[in-house]
């Protein structure tokens, strides 16, 4: 692997383009590990800045991901996400959405989630910390809460290996209305990355959700952290 230093390209780049083609052509396979950045300035004979800053480049394009201890490997394909059947609350599915459960829990609400849900600080709510995995990976990290008056009874069973709008309506009988989803870039500390598998610093989509019933009452409040080189997510407009 060699890079021409007469070029007026940064050094970087033609390692990233070099390094980019081996992935796009199936030399490296999805799942294979990187050689070590010191491995690599040895063998472009540049330092070791360059190729962090290739690596780098090529994470942030979803080729690559790096997992804390571990080294760096090629991505799969990034899942295509369509965004209007997400914030839309499409799930009219037979197939079963794999979850983890981390924390399922009664607790007071508290002023920063009672102010979400528009309950009391005092009022009783279900925390749940979920990982939503594919193909035995986590892909996210889901902190949801529900108002526990308006779901008695709820198990950690109830809410197994299925999404929660789905519990709101086919168990509780709530007619949703509507959803209002932010998305942010976010860092996330090491305790999130370690649970999603990632280096501590890397950036993931932050999705804020509060979903209403037809009535128009909040009936759940959720934050989601979700792997960049998991999804993808696209819209389309009619012209």
């Amino acid at each position: 692997m060699q890079i021409d230093k007469r070029l007026h390209i940064p050094f970087y780049r033609q390692v990233e383009k070099i390094l980019e083609e081996k992935i796009i052509s199936g030399q490296w396979e999805v799942g294979s590990q990187l050689p070590t950045e010191q491995e690599l300035s040895d063998l472009f004979d540049v330092s070791t800045i360059t190729v962090k800053r290739a690596v780098i480049e090529l994470v942030n394009k979803g080729y690559l991901f790096r997992q804390r201890g571990k080294g760096t490997f090629v991505s799969g394909a990034a899942k295509e996400q369509d965004l209007n059947s997400i914030i839309s609350l499409s799930t009219n599915s037979d197939h079963e959405h794999p979850h983890e459960i981390l924390s399922f829990k009664y607790e007071t609400a508290g002023s920063e989630i009672a102010q979400k849900l528009r309950i009391d600080p005092d009022d009783e709510v279900i925390k749940i910390e979920r990982l939503k995995i594919e193909n035995n990976d986590p892909v996210a990290l889901e902190y949801t809460y529900l108002p526990a008056d308006r779901c008695p009874s709820l198990t950690p069973a109830d809410i197994n290996n299925d999404l929660i709008f789905n519990l709101l309506k086919n168990k509780y009988h709530i007619s949703l209305g509507r959803a209002k989803v932010f998305i942010r870039p976010y860092i996330l500390p090491i305790h999130q990355s370690r649970l999603l598998q990632i280096e501590q610093g890397t950036a993931v989509f932050e999705w804020e959700r509060i979903t209403y019933t037809k009535q128009e009452d909040i009936i759940e409040y959720s934050k989601f952290y979700i792997r960049d080189d998991k999804e993808v997510y696209y819209t389309e407009v009619q012209l």
